[in-house]
């Protein structure tokens, strides 16, 4: 059959086992178990194994499509749906519900695994004995067709309510990007497994053809991924702020860097080179991350922000992360003498030596983060108390409350999450020695004299800022939340923000090198580099400077109901709060039915003088009076998320009102005790509580972000022999 054939006969198959599985959605069940042994098939077969994961990958994106429609039309007889979705919903959020469990998030996973699988078989990548892609889509086919996602919703279920709705901090337009883009991610990451354990055999070839272009977009969809969870969190009282080393975003960052050691390895590699087991080694390792970031993410072991735990099939995951491992060692020991004919012992090349140190610092940061993940995981297994400085607001808050109450909060401070102070410490070398490496790389290149005597200005500059402070430690004031932990370590960040700032010099040097060199064909090998580089370093600097230098204040102003006096914040701000809107929480949200829904009208100036409006929300599934905790609670909540992850619950929100600016983004938090206060029907004003978050200089972590993405792109989506193969002396 012809290609064209072929690919309408799959089309068709798709139509009809979408349409069947939305008429019946009880043969959900046999259409995964045919994708599952489709894809076992394919695992110890050669023969016919393109057409097999071809079928498996129509299969699977039916039974995925299938039920998107089931959550457009509120098919609450499926259980699924049942559980995520409601009638008031809008039809985007219905959809996105289709990633909001469990199910639906291994489902994509898995059709979008044997797509990925049946392109490289048929691109003939995968002509073996053995396929690993095709092993890793009837295991994951296995364990959707587990989690049944098209089971029948229980009868006492459907009499309790018409549906249970959706969890109030995923009713967010971000629901639509951050969970599909890292789903997609992972997808493009275990694709690396296959080819990489070939490599570590010894398969003397070149590394194949499509590993680079996979590696490439499993970096642009998880940076993508992860940026837009950094918009979601800043904008989440459980987070409030980009990013807090949450377990998950601790996963998560581990496998980041895992495929960043494997991309600056991949060009030019060959069996017998000097450490040519790194690069594969990498690969696997970031494709045995991705069924463990999964187990992470469901294990509720650890105390975890994201709000995606207590799920079962956390073992499942892991275990195939296990399996994973064990090929690697395996492969690894088989391969142990493979290019000893090839080896030499002459010097190594600056851009060899510039690449094979970025691998380490990669390399170096995902081990310290999987150190902590395990210490963490450790303690919690054992009972081991948490030390008291892990419990911030802890003792405070014990006057406040009684009874079970007070056990509850004990327990939730008692429980373990990773140790970000313990973090921090042990990345900021590996930090600064990218930066370094990085920017020596890029000087090298234009020349040995530039090199190195760039380097030695930089060490200088990075050695000076570790030993005595640079901007950091200089303009900290100790108005923000701050650990004394952290702000011990304040000159090792400046000692990082030099080495961003060298690494971004370094890059554009470069360009300009290469652009006056060759014109405009320097352009397409080196812009898009520049770009990624520059945009770490941005990004990276933004990040550390907001969260070093953030400050706050809280103000209690009296509303009732008229628009309130101005207030003035002494960051320079002036606000006033203009309405409150209180009604019942029949948003399609976790108990909706019972809550209440409330959104702060405010109207503020920033200090230029410009005027902006906007909302805060408060949302509760509980009775409003029973929400009343004192101001005193209620401004812990807004300053630490630990707390605020403990009030915090599938139909509990509270969002603030930002204001996203160059010099830095403002963040007003509003109190829910008015709120309780007008449905209490007290007469008179009404205290509420306002707390202003400052982070500085955020903006250059938003516009590095889009920097590395648009570099990224570039690169992903170029065409084999484009600027990548152009670019001399390896990188990215």
């Amino acid at each position: 059959m012809s290609a064209p054939r072929r690919d309408l006969a799959v089309w068709m198959l798709v139509a009809a086992a979408t349409i069947a599985l939305a008429c019946r959605a009880e043969l959900g069940a046999f259409v995964l178990a045919a994708a599952a042994a489709l894809g076992a098939y394919a695992a110890c077969r050669s023969t016919g194994r393109a057409s097999a994961l071809a079928l498996s990958a129509a299969l699977l994106w039916s039974c995925t499509l299938a039920l998107g429609w089931h959550f457009a039309v509120d098919h609450f007889a499926l259980r699924y749906v049942w559980l995520y979705s409601s009638t008031a919903l809008p039809l985007h959020l219905k959809i996105a519900n289709l990633w909001g469990g469990d199910e639906g998030t291994t489902l994509l996973l898995v059709a979008c695994c044997a797509s990925l699988a049946a392109s490289g078989a048929r691109a003939g990548l995968d002509s073996g004995r053995r396929s690993v892609a095709a092993a890793i889509v009837a295991a994951y086919g296995a364990v959707v067709l587990w989690l049944a996602p098209f089971a029948a919703t229980p009868a006492d279920w459907l009499a309790q309510s018409p549906s249970q709705g959706m969890n109030a901090h995923l009713m967010k337009p971000w629901m639509l990007f951050h969970a599909p883009l890292v789903i997609a991610a992972y997808a493009w990451v275990l694709a690396l497994a296959g080819p990489a354990l070939d490599a570590l055999r010894g398969g003397q070839g070149r590394w194949p053809a499509r590993a680079r272009m996979r590696a490439r977009r499993a970096w642009l969809l998880l940076t993508a991924g992860i940026g837009f969870g950094m918009l979601w969190a800043f904008e989440d009282a459980m987070y409030g702020q980009v990013w807090h080393w949450d377990p998950v975003q601790t996963a998560v960052f581990v496998l980041w860097c895992l495929l960043g050691a494997h991309l600056h390895g991949i060009n030019g590699w060959g069996v017998g080179r000097r450490h040519w087991r790194m690069m594969p080694l990498a690969a696997v390792l970031a494709a045995a991350a991705v069924p463990c970031v999964m187990a992470v993410t469901r294990n509720p072991v650890l105390a975890s922000s994201h709000r995606y735990v207590g799920a079962e099939s956390w073992v499942a995951h892991g275990a195939l992360g296990s399996a994973l491992l064990v090929l690697a060692l395996v492969a690894a020991f088989s391969g142990r003498d493979a290019g000893a004919s090839l080896r030499q012992g002459g010097a190594r090349s600056s851009a060899g030596l510039g690449l094979w140190l970025a691998q380490l610092c990669f390399l170096g940061a995902a081990a310290v983060a999987v150190v902590q993940l395990l210490l963490a995981s450790a303690a919690a297994a054992s009972g081991a108390p948490r030390p008291e400085e892990y419990k911030p607001f802890l003792a405070m808050l014990a006057n406040l409350v009684s009874g079970g109450e007070l056990e509850a909060l004990r327990a939730a401070f008692e429980q373990w999450d990773v140790d970000g102070h313990v973090l921090a410490r042990g990345l900021l070398p590996s930090l600064a020695g990218a930066g370094l490496a990085g920017g020596w790389y890029f000087f090298r290149r234009i020349s040995v004299g530039a090199g190195r005597l760039s380097l030695l200005a930089a060490l200088a500059v990075t050695g000076a800022s570790a030993a005595w402070g640079g901007l950091m430690t200089r303009h900290y004031e100790g108005a923000g939340i701050l650990s004394q932990q952290i702000v011990a370590l304040l000159p090792q960040f400046d000692a990082v923000l030099a080495g961003c700032a060298y690494l971004a010099l370094g890059g554009g040097a470069w360009t300009v090198f290469m652009v006056h060199r060759h014109g405009l064909r320097g352009i397409a090998p080196a812009l898009p580099l520049l770009a990624i580089h520059a945009g770490v370093a941005l990004a990276l600097s933004g990040g550390l400077l907001a969260t070093a230098l953030n400050s706050y204040s809280q103000h209690e102003i009296v509303f009732d109901g008229a628009p309130s006096a101005w207030t003035r914040d002494r960051h320079g701000y002036a606000f006033r709060l203009v309405d409150l809107r209180v009604a019942s929480a029949g948003d399609g949200g976790v108990g909706g039915a019972a809550g209440v829904h409330a959104l702060t009208a405010i109207e503020a100036r920033a200090p230029s003088g410009r005027t902006f409006d906007g909302e805060t929300l408060y949302r509760d599934s509980r009775a409003p009076p029973e929400r009343y905790d004192g101001p005193l609670r209620q401004i812990c909540e807004m300053l630490d998320y630990r707390y605020a992850r403990h009030m915090g619950r599938p139909g509990y929100l509270l969002d603030p009102l930002v204001d996203q600016g160059w010099k830095h983004a403002v963040q007003f938090w509003v109190s829910p005790a008015g709120v309780v206060e007008a449905l209490a029907g007290r007469a008179g004003g009404r205290a509420v509580f306002v707390v202003v978050k400052v982070f500085p200089l955020i903006s250059l972590l938003w516009s590095g972000l889009v920097l590395l993405l648009l570099g990224s792109a570039w690169l992903a989506l170029a065409p084999p022999g484009g600027p990548a193969r152009a670019e001399p002396g390896g990188g990215r």
